[in-house]
């Protein structure tokens, strides 16, 4: 008797898991809408208007930042600023900035033209 509880539990969990597999196994069924889209896309925000105008910022700024470079180079020329380790090093930071700047200017300005 025992042994026949055992063989209906066994069963009984044996057809369970079967029954668990198949439901893991089925594909679930899709539904879309027809009108999914077009509901969907009416809540989306208005696309704002594209610039058709380049505004040219980094140009602007690399240029005004050249002038500043060559200013402050100048100002430390005509301070003598050779005479001290402090603004002969600084010089030299100021030049390898303006350098840098044009090459950088003149690659990009050429890509874009």
């Amino acid at each position: 008797m025992r042994d026949e509880r055992m063989n209906e539990e066994n069963t009984s969990v044996a057809s369970m898991e079967e029954r668990l597999i198949r439901a893991l196994e089925a594909r679930p069924a899709v539904n879309i809408p027809a009108d999914f889209a077009t509901l969907h896309s009416s809540q989306l925000p208005a696309k704002r208007p594209v610039s058709l105008t380049p505004t040219h910022y980094g140009r602007n700024t690399v240029l005004i930042s050249m002038v500043a470079l060559v200013v402050a180079l100048l100002a430390l020329a005509l301070h003598n600023a050779d005479s001290s380790t402090l603004g002969l090093t600084l010089e030299w930071i100021l030049c390898a900035q303006l350098l840098s700047l044009a090459v950088w200017f003149g690659t990009r300005h050429r890509s874009l033209s």
